[in-house]
């Protein structure tokens, strides 16, 4: 498969975070096209990652109920169909614009999704719900210590006993230090394929739009919220892909 150069626009450089109500004119406005890429360039190791996040969470060929948490444009859902035609995957994302390429995109799964334009945040269901809940590059739009383990109490809640949480996500280093290791190292990547005018830009969306967190912090929100079995399964530069297990 060949990566895809990013179509997005982005925010313009500002010395603040962007609140909910920004990031969702944001995604409101831009082409959903931008965000469908299924390997885009500017993410190290995406496609590899997304299927070893399937690998963690996938019953070969088993009835399983998912829940995609800002799921987009479906770049997880159509991997994960591929991959099993027996799942069927509930897609929330707070952008309708980005739900309505869903329909679209996934024309031959037609009884395998369906689409919620909801605040993840904001959401509940039932005990014991879903066999799996998943997140791609959306929960860094959670902007605390606290709205983490929120969330994550409520994905415990959500899941099935021995039902799985899996993310693929940027995160912080240990301290300042790391986390500039880390985002120098992106930097580095970047410049293989980018000039510094679109690498600034690149950046100038990431620290506008994104609240992350460290790996450490992760694991104990998680443990906090209920989870006695979790793991980093995967990290380069500020990515990683972390897992629980109820």
């Amino acid at each position: 498969m060949n990566k895809e150069t990013p179509k997005y626009v982005g925010p313009k450089p500002m010395n603040r975070l962007m609140n909910k109500d920004e990031i969702k004119i944001r995604f409101d406005n831009e082409t959903a096209s931008a965000y469908s890429q299924e390997d885009p360039i500017y993410l190290p190791d995406y496609a590899s990652t997304f299927e070893l996040l399937i690998d963690c969470i996938n019953k070969t060929n088993e009835p399983m109920q998912v829940l995609d948490l800002g799921a987009g444009t479906r770049n997880l859902t159509m991997r994960l169909l591929r991959r099993n035609k027996n799942c069927h995957i509930r897609l929330v994302d707070f952008s309708k614009n980005m739900l309505d390429v869903v329909s679209v995109v996934l024309k031959e799964y037609p009884n395998n999704f369906t689409n919620e334009c909801n605040d993840f945040t904001q959401i509940d269901y039932e005990e014991g719900s879903y066999d799996a809940v998943i997140s791609s590059f959306a929960i860094h739009h959670t902007r605390s210590i606290e709205e983490y383990t929120d969330l994550y109490k409520k994905i415990h809640k959500w899941l099935k006993p021995g039902g799985i949480f899996a993310c693929v996500d940027v995160v912080n280093g240990f301290n300042m230090q790391w986390t500039i290791v880390n985002g120098d190292g992106w930097k580095k990547y970047l410049k293989d394929y980018f000039n510094e005018e679109k690498i600034n830009q690149i950046f100038a969306n990431y620290h506008a739009e994104d609240s992350q967190i460290s790996l450490p912090e992760h694991m104990n929100c998680l443990h906090k919220a209920g989870f006695t079995d979790a793991d980093i399964l995967w990290k380069r530069y500020n990515f990683s892909l972390y897992c629980a297990r109820k």
